[in-house]
């Protein structure tokens, strides 16, 4: 009955002192609070369900089914911005399986640093569908948004492997959103990266204070996804020789303001007549 203490174990017979717990295993942090925007599942084509599966964005509901992670040693995941800066994954219907969830109670479990060995805590938070405590690992990995995150069972349930594909230090041409006039906007810069990340996935941001506090602003507006899409793909369009926007690239930037899973954000933009379809997940502003 000792409030200092946090139930995190299995059966209650693990227990932690509160005082102790990161700030994101005892409040779902802004940029990881999901905004429900209602949105018609028919307007999205298969070719964007199939996109849509494979991202396998944690608050995406009713979308294809998706075949048991269960009995796979390991998984690859892209890792996105709102995972990125809160330093956690996403519970989905393929990382689940690789935490022990207990609905509504913290569960503390063991991540092992797949290069090299480290070991240290993670908090499971199955109400905010995600697992806190890699803020470090991703910070000394210096690894992007995009990054192949790789997940792997060992002989413990409570421990998981947590790995990426490192690749030699290299600079490379990365989309970089800043803020300018209460606006985000995007440029191509080049960075340095030595992980392997997903091109269509990659974003980095110029000043992380001023994309928070942009986040904040608009927390308070709450534009809806059409207009984000309306503000955004035609910027990013830019960014492209051929004029065009992959639509996981739409959904990653729109990710740095607005916790959105891609389905709102596919059928905005299948459903606005400014944009054509070009097959294999690309947009071009519609000729007038």
């Amino acid at each position: 009955q000792d409030l200092r203490f946090a139930d995190v174990g299995v059966d209650s017979r693990e227990w932690y002192l509160q005082r102790l717990l990161p700030p994101e295993a005892m409040s779902i942090p802004r940029r990881l609070q999901h905004h429900d925007d209602g949105f018609d599942r028919a307007a999205i084509s298969v070719p964007l369900l199939e996109l849509e599966w494979e991202l396998d964005d944690e608050w995406t509901e009713g979308g294809a089914a998706s075949v048991s992670a269960a009995q796979l040693p390991g998984i690859t995941f892209g890792l996105t911005y709102p995972h990125r800066r809160s330093g956690t994954v996403p519970l989905t219907q393929r990382t689940r399986s690789f935490f022990p969830v207990r609905e509504g109670k913290r569960s503390l479990i063991t991540f092992v640093d797949g290069r090299w060995g480290k070991r240290f805590p993670g908090w499971v938070i199955p109400d905010g569908r995600y697992v806190c405590g890699l803020s470090e690992w991703y910070e000394e990995h210096k690894l992007p948004v995009g990054a192949y995150v790789v997940l792997e069972r060992t002989s413990n349930p409570a421990e998981v492997v947590i790995d990426f594909r490192p690749h030699r230090m290299k600079r490379e041409w990365v989309r970089v959103a800043r803020v300018e006039r209460g606006q985000l906007l995007f440029q191509m810069q080049k960075q340095a990266i030595a992980a392997d990340y997903d091109e269509e996935m990659i974003v980095a941001e110029a000043d992380a204070a001023a994309i928070d506090e942009l986040r904040r602003e608009l927390y308070k507006r709450n534009p809806s996804v059409t207009e984000l899409v309306q503000e955004l793909a035609p910027q990013l369009m830019g960014l492209s020789t051929q004029g065009t926007v992959h639509a996981k690239t739409l959904y990653s930037a729109i990710n740095l303001v607005r916790r959105t899973a891609p389905g709102p954000i596919f059928a905005a933009i299948s459903g606005n007549p400014r944009f054509n379809a070009m097959g294999g997940g690309l947009f071009s502003m519609a000729r007038a």
